[in-house]
């Protein structure tokens, strides 16, 4: 996303919905002593949602979730409100779950080798506030969830969690994978497609009928 993200030192970040500001469904990412640094517009446009910097109050990133029939669920981020293939940040694929654990995959837009030459993954349950996000296909743990409030000087609810970045890891990058997890995990709308499908199954399921 930019140097002015990536710090020397360890860095914890608080995801909660109870910031002030902060509509019904939406998150909010503060630092510990609650300054707000993020905002997570979860209104959908187009299928379409926004990262909003907290400081110039615009879209830091665009997420497009990409329509598929199959169960590998595939996600694309671009810089700012763009769409365009040439601001392409990288692309989020969801390649297996395992109960409550889940196996998501990260290819930066740079890379151009195929999709299992990734330069991220996250493992575990989001639900479960256990997800760890690694470097490429090693054990490196570049940042990762924990429920504990130590350390953090604003109200707690329930649903609040933190994330530990590690040291010059690009902390809104990693941001951006969590919304993106947590876009996975709300209740989502509908699809627009869906209606019609259901349309069609009755009708078949009316005519084996009579």
């Amino acid at each position: 996303m930019g140097p002015q993200y990536c710090l020397p030192y360890a860095t914890d970040l608080v995801f909660s919905k109870t910031i002030a500001g902060v509509r019904h469904g939406e998150l909010a990412v503060t630092d510990v002593n609650g300054k707000p640094l993020f905002w997570f517009d979860g209104s959908s446009k187009n299928n379409r949602w926004f990262l909003v910097d907290a400081n110039s109050s615009s879209p830091l990133i665009s997420i497009k979730r990409k329509k598929s029939w199959s169960c590998h669920d595939r996600w694309q981020v671009f810089r700012g409100a763009s769409k365009k293939k040439r601001d392409l940040l990288f692309k989020l694929k969801r390649s297996s779950s395992f109960g409550f654990n889940t196996l998501w995959r990260v290819n930066l837009a740079a890379n151009k080798t195929r999709e299992n030459k990734y330069d991220f993954k996250i493992k575990g349950g989001y639900k479960k506030r256990s997800i760890k996000i690694y470097k490429g296909d090693t054990s490196i743990v570049v940042a990762q969830m924990r429920k504990e409030r130590k350390f953090v000087n604003l109200p707690w609810d329930k649903h609040a969690f933190v994330v530990n970045i590690n040291p010059y890891t690009d902390h809104a990058f990693i941001v951006s994978l969590i919304v993106i997890l947590h876009l996975h995990h709300v209740p989502k709308e509908v699809d627009s497609a869906m209606p019609e499908v259901i349309d069609a199954i009755s009708q078949v399921l009316q005519a084996a009928s009579s």
